[in-house]
This record gives C-alpha cells, structure tokens and sequence, in this order.
C-alpha cells in the first residue's frame, strides 16, 4: 500500500519548475535542494535544513524525537528547544492530540513554521491541516509535510519530490 501511494505521489508531484511562488520556489532551490546531508534519514535532514534556511533561534518539540534533538544540539547549539515558541514546531506524527493541537493553536505569525514528519502514517489528518484556513501555505514531500501562515500569500499546496 506504501508503495502505490509512493507512486501516486511521483506523478502527481513537482520539482521547483512547477512551482509559481516566489517564496516557495527559494525555499526549495535555497534549502530543500541544497546538497547539504545531515543525516541519513530524509525526513529529519529535510527538518535541519529548514532551521538552517530560516535561521531559527527556537524550536518546539511537541513530540520528542532524541535523534533530532540531539543532532540540533551538535549542528546548531545556538538554538534552544522552548516548549512555547511558535518559530519552529516539530511534530513526529499527526496524532489526534496534534491534529487538536495545531487547529487551536492561535499565537502562529507569519514566520511560523511546523514540521510534521511522517505524513503519510496519516494522510487523513494531513488533508484536515491543509484544509484549515489559517494555513496558507502547505508542503508534502511525502516524507514529511510543512506549514506555514503567511498572509501576504493566496492558500496553495505543493507536492515537491525532494
């Protein structure tokens, strides 16, 4: 089943030549596609690169994920997990709690990112998130999914192939 929805997700998705946003089309030419390897593990190097490009100074773990924790830590040790930040959540799966969670949260700005690893364990509540109004604009890289309230920005969804 994983691997037809893999394959679903190949022909329906694109590469930066597809994408129209400004925004979006840097952040996947700066850092989604930067050849920058942090880990082998696609998702949690996809999260490193995003505080890299963002120059994040705080991080929310809403989930606890030692091996992310710990490779922040060691590549950047400027930035501190607070519990309360709302620049940089993380969370490892779409639970009912964080599906709860994100459609409560109110104190997003325009420079909140969240990071949700392992979307396709979920995709149900994945569709639920993109759907809500607040969040303008969504990434699936099928690995993992991204989010962000940009106001100055008209709701759009991206499938990139990263």
């Amino acid at each position: 089943m994983q691997f037809l929805r893999y394959l679903f997700f190949i022909f329906s998705s694109t590469n930066q030549h597809g994408v129209h946003s400004p925004f979006v089309y840097a952040l996947v030419t700066k850092c989604l596609y930067k050849n920058q390897k942090h880990t082998s593990d696609k998702s949690l190097n996809t999260a490193l690169k995003l505080l890299d490009y963002f120059n994040s100074s705080k991080v929310c773990f809403k989930d606890r994920n030692t091996e992310l924790e710990k490779l922040v830590q060691q590549k950047f040790p400027k930035i501190v997990a607070d519990d309360n930040s709302v620049d940089f959540i993380y969370l490892d799966t779409l639970s009912e709690k964080n599906l709860a969670y994100l459609r409560n949260i109110n104190s997003v700005t325009n420079e909140t990112l969240i990071f949700i690893n392992a979307i396709n364990k979920n995709y149900t509540h994945w569709n639920q998130l993109i759907t809500l109004e607040k969040v303008t604009v969504s990434i699936d890289t099928f690995h993992c999914g991204i989010l962000f309230f940009r106001r100055e920005q008209v709701k759009e969804h991206f499938k990139i192939r990263i």
